[in-house]
């Protein structure tokens, strides 16, 4: 009875969908705008009618209702409640199910704010949205019904994915959907902009704080999603250039670069165009990571299925958004023959070349990402494109963004700065003295990490010396520099080794002495496993203690590695209990990274400085929207 409630839920949301995207364009068109008054009813009602729908889901797991084919592919009576919780969103139904929900949250968002958007404009930026919900909702009843039923019900379920039951899998999918979903309020503006023949200023005015607060969130799961593959895998990397970790990159680097032309068009009435196209391909790439996360078309340990059907749906439903979206830009978007009215080292410029930048890398990563399937759709065999492609390719990139990050707090509107020679000087020697010797004072295989710490300090460095400088915005470039100090000194100066390890025995890695104590026998709720205690001393000062993990998970016989992490500013220590050798000895990887912890330092940085500038527009008001570089 419950399933059948949620699917009454589902039918419910999906009919107010309907006419939310319906009923905006009848009433603009018939000149019925009475009826855009009950836009907020219908808005509100498909987010109701979904949580009703997702929280019957839930109820379903946590009461272990396995006459749910959903429920029984993935959970178990023995597993623990949070990871019961999580199953909602850790297959393919449930997930589209709460990227659905996610979706109708931001439509109630939009609508709870819509005091500051003129009707008429609000008005078809709704029905946009009430247009995806509905293409989402449809794919859902006749693809990925969460409620459909399984006859005969099964006594016991097969469990969740031990990947999976993982606690950062618990917030990553959610903040990632979050994310995803949010940049359809940027890319309904857009439609909206280009449907009222605007040029796109008003776009840029109203989508700041969207696109923001959605960046927020997509940079929040990206983060759990490295954390997650670092601490779950036990390869001791933290990205993979994995097909599903770039369909996660792909929106986050176009979004990023649809902030920076909203900062422009926004203050300087310049490149509007582009930041309507920009509105409208970052969601496409949203899209289109929806479809190679669950279609199954590119191998992945993200990825939630391989279903022909489902691939060829949400090929279509990506098709369709996008070829209908590109056409509505061709017929409505005007070359602009506006003179340029600042300098070449203004500001306007320096935000020009940043975006350019972040867009060719956006197509970069899309290429290596979509290579390896247009080489095998054209029969051409099989072919992968691994970390050397995006690593060599998208350094210049980094380094030059890295660049313009230290020279933008100097630069003004218009003109070219007056700055004091000084003020550029002492950050640049800093950061050159810091890069030499951060490569291990001339060590030559380490020689290749000079320039990108060198550029990363003066990321970092340079905007303290800038005449003014919004804590917001060094929080935002400084995180992006932290983070690549963390993941350059960690690929650089991190070093491991594997060994036969017993009780008793002592491996010295790094200064550090690793010594092997015991081994014990553990019984979970839903796994039994082998832990090793692995003490880490110096000197004979005992520092940390790691307790790595063999896992055998009952019901689906997997065996699961849990990685031993003990994290500090400095460096982590990294243990990896591998396989029983007999006779109490196993063989053990060990390692040791130094400041790995500044990629999410750095990361939490980017978010606390994307957070303070979405607090001070919203505190600010909208007339204040433009005034944060």
């Amino acid at each position: 009875m419950i399933g059948e409630l949620g699917l009454l839920s589902l039918l419910a949301a999906a009919s107010l969908a309907l006419l939310l995207s319906c009923v905006p364009f009848i009433a603009l068109h018939g000149r019925r705008l009475p009826l855009l008054y009950w836009l907020p009813s219908f808005s509100y009602g498909v987010t109701l009618f979904l949580a009703v729908a997702l929280f019957l889901l839930g109820w379903c797991f946590v009461t272990d209702d396995f006459s749910l084919l959903y429920v029984a592919q993935h959970a178990n009576s023995q597993l623990p409640l949070f990871y019961k919780i999580a199953a909602i969103w850790g297959g393919h139904e449930g997930s589209m199910l709460f990227l659905l929900f996610a979706l109708s949250l931001w439509s109630a968002a939009l609508t709870a704010f819509r005091h500051h958007l003129p009707l008429r404009f609000f008005a078809r930026a709704q029905g946009v949205l009430g247009g995806l919900l509905v293409i989402l909702s449809l794919f859902i009843l006749f693809f990925s019904n969460p409620f459909e039923r399984l006859f005969p019900t099964l006594a016991e379920g097969r469990d969740l994915n031990p990947m999976l039951q993982d606690l950062a899998l618990i917030f990553h999918p959610p903040l990632l959907y979050l994310g995803y979903s949010g940049f359809a309020i940027s890319f309904a503006f857009a439609i909206a902009a280009l449907l009222e023949g605007q040029t796109g200023q008003s776009m840029a005015r109203y989508s700041r704080p969207w696109v923001l607060a959605a960046w927020c969130l997509l940079t929040m799961g990206i983060l759990l999603g490295a954390w997650w593959a670092y601490s779950e895998l036990g390869w001791g990397g933290w990205w993979f250039w994995d097909p599903v970790e770039n369909a996660s990159l792909l929106p986050w680097l176009t979004a990023t670069a649809l902030l920076h032309v909203l900062a422009i068009s926004q203050r300087r009435g310049l490149y509007h165009h582009w930041g309507i196209l920009l509105g409208l391909v970052t969601f496409q790439l949203c899209l289109l990571g929806t479809f190679i996360v669950r279609s199954g078309v590119l191998t992945s340990v993200h990825a939630f299925a391989v279903d022909t059907a489902r691939g060829e749906a949400l090929l279509a439903m990506f098709g369709i958004v996008t070829l209908a979206s590109l056409t509505l830009f061709s017929l409505r978007v005007r070359g602009n023959r506006r003179a340029a009215d600042f300098s070449v080292f203004s500001l306007e410029t320096l935000l020009l070349a940043a975006l350019v930048l972040l867009t060719v890398a956006a197509v970069t990563v899309l290429i290596g990402t979509l290579y390896p399937l247009i080489f095998s759709v054209l029969g051409l065999g099989s072919l992968s494109v691994g970390a050397p492609y995006f690593n060599q390719t998208l350094t210049p990139f980094v380094l030059l963004l890295l660049l313009l990050m230290g020279i933008m707090p100097f630069a003004q509107w218009r003109q070219s700065p007056k700055t004091a020679l000084w003020r550029l000087a002492i950050p640049a020697l800093l950061a050159v003295i810091g890069g030499v010797l951060s490569s291990g004072l001339g060590a030559l295989w380490q020689v290749g990490m000079i320039p990108g710490v060198t550029l990363a300090l003066w990321a970092l460095l340079a905007p303290l010396f800038a005449p003014t400088i919004r804590c917001r915005s060094w929080l935002l470039h400084g995180g992006v520099a932290v983070s690549l100090l963390g993941m350059l000194f960690a690929s650089y100066h991190s070093v491991e080794q594997g060994s036969r390890m017993s009780p008793g025995e002592q491996i010295t890695l790094a200064g550090y002495q690793f010594t092997y104590r015991q081994t014990e026998r553990q019984v979970g709720p839903n796994y039994t496993s082998e832990r090793a205690h692995i003490l880490v001393s110096r000197q004979g000062q005992p520092i940390t203690l790691l307790l790595p993990e063999r896992r055998r998970y009952t019901v689906r016989e997997t065996l699961m590695i849990e990685p031993a992490i003990a994290s500090g500013p400095l460096a982590d220590f990294y243990a990896v209990l591998g396989d029983n050798l007999g006779s109490g000895e196993y063989s053990v990887r060990l390692y040791h990274k130094p400041l790995v912890s500044w990629i999410w330092g750095g990361a939490l940085m980017m978010v606390l400085g994307g957070v303070l500038a979405l607090w001070h527009r919203l505190k600010q008001g909208d007339d204040h929207l433009g005034e944060d570089r």
